[in-house]
């Protein structure tokens, strides 16, 4: 059914008749449509189809915060929950859908009296989204990123666990440090070969044993560091090390440049990286 089209001069007077016919009239204005005037079942049919479409097309805001695998919560100004995802939940280790409408600190208590106070107050008054880590957050030895944002609902809240990322610098660290100080000792020598068996690296304490220069034994057979009749012994503890992993301590002796023998005490580490075996390192000492 097509429209009714009325100048704007003569709908105020023709109205009552306009409102009667069912149809939906358009008004103009200089030849021009300006408005158009809708029957209410035509109205109420267009805003049920319009929603309708909406929901179909576009995730609600909850749900598109359930994808997440970070923590998200959003809280007011009086830091009471508004939203919050299922990883919220999971992390507090509460049923779904309990967190809002409960207070921040009584969800998350660690949260209380730390730096994430000054950033979420620094956010909401200036606007300005802050990142920062936060220990202790699910645990004493964990560690997340924090992440703050505003919003005209609040403030929003992101946390990821990098628990892991922090533990493999530490512990990076810790063995640089361990390098240095076996370095510096100069009485302990290490080897570094790869999963053939071949010397990668040596220290200078290794080089001075065997009376060696360290570029001599690039490339160089473990064992053939060792007198021939323990080279059989030193292949096992090898390949053992090398094919199921751990530390392994033993004796041997290791052959000069001179030919003399100089019996050691050693232990060996398998090296494990991302995919896999890298080799391994033995430390040793002279008895």
């Amino acid at each position: 059914m097509s429209g009714i089209f009325v100048r704007a001069s003569e709908f105020a007077r023709q109205f009552g008749h306009l409102s009667q016919a069912g149809r939906t009239v358009f008004v103009t204005h200089h030849g021009r449509e300006t408005h158009a005037l809708l029957p209410i079942a035509n109205y109420n049919e267009f805003l049920a189809g319009a929603k309708s479409e909406d929901h179909d097309s576009l995730f609600s805001n909850q749900e598109l915060a359930d994808w997440l695998p970070l923590l998200l919560v959003v809280v007011d100004e009086e830091r009471n929950i508004i939203m919050a995802n299922r990883t919220a939940h999971a992390m507090a280790r509460k049923a779904e859908g309990a967190l809002p409408g409960r207070g921040l600190f009584d969800v998350f208590p660690a949260l209380r009296e730390t730096m994430f106070e000054s950033y979420c107050n620094r956010t909401e008054r200036t606007g300005e989204p802050c990142s920062f880590e936060l220990p202790g957050l699910f645990g004493s030895d964990t560690w997340h990123r924090m992440e703050t944002f505003r919003t005209h609902q609040g403030v929003v809240m992101l946390a990821r666990d990098i628990t892991d990322d922090v533990k493999a610098y530490r512990l990076a660290d810790t063995k640089k440090a361990l390098i240095e100080a076996i370095l510096a000792h100069g009485g302990i020598g290490y080897i570094w070969f790869n999963v053939r068996g071949r010397i990668e690296e040596v220290d200078a304490a290794m080089s001075d044993l065997l009376q060696l220069p360290c570029e001599r034994l690039s490339n160089v057979s473990v064992i053939d560091l060792v007198p021939v009749g323990q080279r059989v012994m030193l292949r096992e503890v090898i390949e053992d090390v090398l094919s199921h992993g751990g530390t392994q301590r033993f004796e041997t002796e290791f052959l000069r440049n001179d030919g003399a023998t100089v019996p050691v005490d050693g232990a060996i580490r398998d090296l494990r990286g991302v995919y896999g075996s890298e080799g391994a390192v033995i430390v040793v000492t002279r008895k």
